[in-house]
């Protein structure tokens, strides 16, 4: 995410954090017509032992940011945001919204897998999953 961010227009550069407990706290900031955060808490498992083959999703949360205070930050974006509150916003026109919704794991597919994978199926030819 931090070290391999894309030109592209669909990949975004942020920030991650990786704690004792296995949690990762993560930001990344996309532009627009508004600058909008998201900020995501994450928690690292595995299906098997030593795996770390799942991301659980513990929180979403979008949040407007002041374009002047990103023109004068110098550090990464979580060090922006590590004292705001959950439901602090710093643009008035991009409330802070916690996203209930959504929230399922991410799964890892290797590589080399990757386009043979079911979970790359497109929606009509998936019958359904359910992350484990």
């Amino acid at each position: 995410m931090h070290l391999r961010a894309s030109k592209g227009d669909s990949v975004f550069k942020g920030d991650y954090t990786l704690s004792g407990d296995g949690q990762i706290e993560m930001a990344l900031l996309y532009p627009g017509h508004r600058y909008t955060l998201v900020r995501m808490r994450l928690r690292v498992r595995g299906t098997t032992i030593g795996a770390n083959n799942r991301l659980d999703v513990l929180k979403i949360l979008t949040t407007g940011v002041n374009g002047t205070e990103l023109g004068n930050w110098k550090g990464n974006i979580l060090e922006l945001v590590e004292d705001w509150e959950e439901n602090e916003t710093h643009d008035p026109d991009v409330p802070a919204v916690s996203h209930s919704r959504g929230l399922t794991p991410f799964v890892f597919v290797p590589f080399e897998e990757a386009d043979t994978s079911v979970l790359n199926l497109p929606v009509e030819k998936m019958d359904y999953f359910v992350p484990g």
